[in-house]
């Protein structure tokens, strides 16, 4: 059977042991070039050197060294003074989130602008990323995920309905069944993913997935939607491009290996709701 990437479990498990390991490769020719040219478009939307970075999530960080990539990045466009903390990495697991945020806090040493911030969060449980955003000046700019949506894509559908408790729910779906108490709403995993991340990113907002599948956001589609009157991920988000990137394939040279190829999805928060 295949692994269950969409448990919890599953990575805590497998992180005991491991230090490293990239999904999709490490990034630096697929998720970068988009991320730089969108901190480059902010720049120069606020007619120069803006001295406040964009406010980025970096969802099921894991083991990547796309964190440290990024940090890199914030410096090569910012400069060596900029704030890493509006760099928020975000995993499930405590264990991993607690090594990272100790190693961060050594790093920023008395510095108040060092340090990435690193927290745990599961991506389907709403509470835990409400508390990412206390105010609308929270709100970040950016999300970036290599390969979360495929690990969540492999977990059942979700249902809500009358019993489902409202504490613990998106307000969208809570919203809907306070007035449509009869009803049941199914939706993908991926999808309660989408509707959880819209209230986490400002309007005009990017969210840059680096994933195994062309086609991993096909809620996305007007076409695909059924029952329009519940909350959809087709609300808040727009698809605006896949972008097809070549996948690491770790052959020599002289191997030949068939081609295979990696997807880049951009997709723009629309301005409402």
């Amino acid at each position: 059977m295949p692994p269950d990437y969409e448990l919890q479990s599953y990575w805590q498990k497998r992180f005991v042991d491991e230090s490293h390991f990239e999904w999709l490769g490490d990034g630096k020719e697929t998720i970068l070039p988009h991320i730089r040219a969108y901190l480059l478009g902010q720049q120069s939307t606020s007619g120069g050197k803006s001295s406040t970075p964009a406010r980025l999530l970096h969802i099921g960080a894991g083991t990547s060294s796309l964190s440290e990539r990024l940090r890199e990045l914030y410096i090569d466009v910012y400069g060596n003074d900029v704030d890493e903390r509006q760099i928020v990495n975000a995993d499930f697991v405590e264990e991993l989130v607690e090594g990272k945020r100790k190693a961060e806090e050594v790093r920023a040493g008395n510095s108040l602008r060092k340090g990435m911030q690193w927290v745990c969060a599961d991506a389907l449980n709403w509470p835990d990323l409400h508390r990412l955003v206390e105010s609308d000046s929270d709100l970040f700019d950016m999300v970036i995920e290599k390969s979360t949506s495929d690990a969540i894509s492999c977990g059942e559908d979700v249902s809500f309905g009358q019993a489902s408790t409202s504490a613990g729910l998106h307000p969208a779906f809570s919203k809907y069944l306070e007035t449509h108490p009869e009803k049941v709403i199914n939706f993908s995993p991926v999808e309660v993913f989408a509707i959880h991340l819209a209230s986490l990113v400002r309007p005009g907002g990017l969210w840059v997935a680096l994933t195994f599948s062309s086609n991993r956001f096909p809620f996305l589609s007007l076409s695909e939607n059924c029952e329009r009157m519940s909350p959809r991920g087709a609300d808040y988000w727009s698809l605006e491009r896949v972008v097809a990137a070549d996948a690491p394939t770790g052959a020599q040279k002289d191997v030949h290996a068939p081609a295979v190829q990696h997807s880049v999805c951009l997709i723009r928060r629309k301005l409402s709701p």
